[in-house]
């Protein structure tokens, strides 16, 4: 598609209907006869001409004529129930408080929020409702009144998502510098710094003019010891954003907190789907059973780690509580060079955790699940297989490539050149499903799904939400996310046994149907409740 030859047939499309995302402007653009497009070549436009149409910056992203972007619904409302009287257009761009695209009632919402406690705070907000807009936002607030702008993230990843979106949305005349990945800018020299947080930590990020203004993209990692040193206390105004703030480790309440001023505001899944911010879902819980050579291997990992735990708790070197500062000292022991008792109850206990983690996610028992859902693959747009390990990613590529499904799989083991194919190829259809293990959690711009599927042993609510997130972008045709959970009975990761309650809890209320399947459950039962769209 080239950028000057086809701006206008896109214009055409924005201009009789606004607010689509670049999928649905390539559906139609299809539709029309254009059938090799893709929505890359869609992507490239919009960005490209920035003067002739302006995004969102939500996720998916919604475009809209640049000229048009102050004349839409009021906060919160559809596209088309637009005032059509002038003059209450006149008081809408009056009342714009960003001249930037139009922003969703939570994002207004909580903004107020942030500026009522001084310009401080963390915006807490589930994966997928668009938490960089709201950083945008207050980034061209505080440049607007001559202040400069840190942007911190924690991966290089993010640090190129954040300067793509910095350049779509803020004037013309910002100097944006990036620190990290192979960058060097300074602060100082710019209007704007995003900066990765291993390169930030040692550098001087003291704004050179009166205010200043820290965004924290992903807060909650910098409440550890070695991270915290980025939060640089010069600046007035602060800004967290997180999907999932609390820390097991409690360095939210010890670091976090005291630097941001607390949680400002906050957006779940209800309030997400009943704004239409985010797509509607279902949820299955289907259980697999695990051999009796696994069972017994399983119970002895089990004992082996119990005994050990019970030994370093008698040392008086580890407390119980909080688990994360649990796991972080006996990680600390481990790495120790003694041979006394309780490092080697420390070995002991995170050599016996890895193998049972490695017992959960490489049993038969999921590879032979996911071969049964692979229906419901086949009838989905597209699906994510989130794995524990790489080898049980590229097992769950190959078991659905064995049935005739386009998958590949992407995860750290790979050069970023291949992972960006993997994940192009699945951008643009030409493969039906990527399997990853924790490579795609967080700070990954993935490509929309609507079915994933969680083969992986995790108990943690952050990596839960990440994941939910990855497939709860708005669909085209209104159709359901689906995310099927697959854990093995009677074990740490069985829901049955307590495990995701957090996560299930704050989900079930609000989904349009929670299912569980047993072990004895025929694969169609659960496909049918899966492929249901609608």
């Amino acid at each position: 598609m080239s950028v000057s030859g086809d701006v206008a047939e896109v214009a055409e499309v924005l201009d009789r209907a606004p607010g689509r995302t670049a999928a649905e402007v390539r559906d139609e653009l299809r539709a029309r006869g254009r059938v090799s497009l893709t929505t890359p070549d869609v992507v490239r436009v919009l960005a490209s001409t920035p003067g002739r149409f302006c995004g969102d910056g939500a996720d998916p992203e919604r475009w809209w004529p640049a000229d048009a972007r102050v004349d839409q619904a009021p906060v919160g409302a559809r596209v088309d129930q637009a005032p059509a009287d002038p003059a209450a257009r006149l008081r809408r761009r009056a009342a714009t408080t960003w001249p930037g695209p139009p922003l969703y009632a939570w994002q207004e919402e909580a903004l107020a929020a942030w500026r009522r406690q001084s310009g401080r705070g963390v915006v807490e907000a589930v994966t997928g409702t668009g938490k960089t807009m709201v950083g945008v936002a207050a980034a061209r607030e505080e440049m607007a009144a001559g202040g400069q702008v840190c942007v911190l993230v924690p991966t290089r990843e993010l640090l190129i998502q954040w300067q793509a979106v910095l350049d779509i949305h803020v004037p013309a005349h910002t100097s944006v510098g990036l620190l990290g990945g192979g960058h060097r800018a300074r602060l100082g020299d710019h209007d704007v710094l995003v900066a990765v947080v291993n390169s930030a930590r040692l550098a001087d990020l003291t704004p050179r003019r009166p205010g200043g203004l820290l965004v924290a993209d992903e807060c909650h990692r910098y409440g550890s010891e070695g991270n915290r040193l980025a939060l640089d206390t010069g600046f007035a105004r602060r800004l967290g954003l997180s999907a999932t703030y609390a820390r097991a480790d409690d360095g939210h309440l010890a670091w976090l907190d005291p630097y941001f001023g607390g949680t400002c505001y906050r957006v779940g899944y209800e309030r997400a789907i009943a704004d239409g911010v985010t797509a509607r879902f279902r949820v299955a819980l289907v259980s697999v059973r695990f051999s009796g050579a696994e069972r017994a291997g399983y119970d002895e990992l089990c004992q082996l780690m119990a005994a050990a735990k019970a030994q370093l708790l008698s040392s008086g070197l580890v407390e119980p509580e909080p688990i994360g500062a649990f796991f972080e000292a006996v990680g600390r022991l481990a790495r120790g060079g003694g041979n006394d008792s309780a490092t080697i109850a420390a070995r002991q206990y995170l050599r016996a955790l890895q193998e049972r983690r490695a017992l959960l996610a490489e049993t038969p028992a999921k590879s032979a699940a996911l071969a049964g859902l692979a229906p419901a693959v086949r009838a989905a747009d597209r699906t994510i297989v989130f794995t524990q390990s790489i080898a049980a990613a590229e097992r769950a590529a190959a078991t659905l490539r064995s049935l005739g499904l386009r998958a590949g799989a992407v995860h750290s083991g790979q050069g970023a050149r291949e992972r960006r194919a993997v994940l192009a190829g699945f951008a643009v259809g030409e493969l039906q499903v990527v399997a990853a293990p924790q490579v795609l959690d967080e700070g990954v711009d993935v490509p929309a799904a609507d079915l994933a599927v969680i083969l992986a042993a995790s108990r943690s609510r952050r990596q839960m939400v990440q994941r939910m997130g990855r497939i709860l972008r708005r669909k085209a045709d209104g159709r359901l996310a689906r995310f099927v959970i697959v854990s093995v009975e009677g074990t740490v990761e069985d829901p049955a046994e307590g495990a995701h309650e957090g996560f299930l809890d704050e989900v079930t209320g609000v989904a349009d149907g929670v299912a569980r399947f047993t072990s004895q459950t025929e694969p169609e039962e659960v496909c049918a409740f899966v492929e249901r769209l609608s």
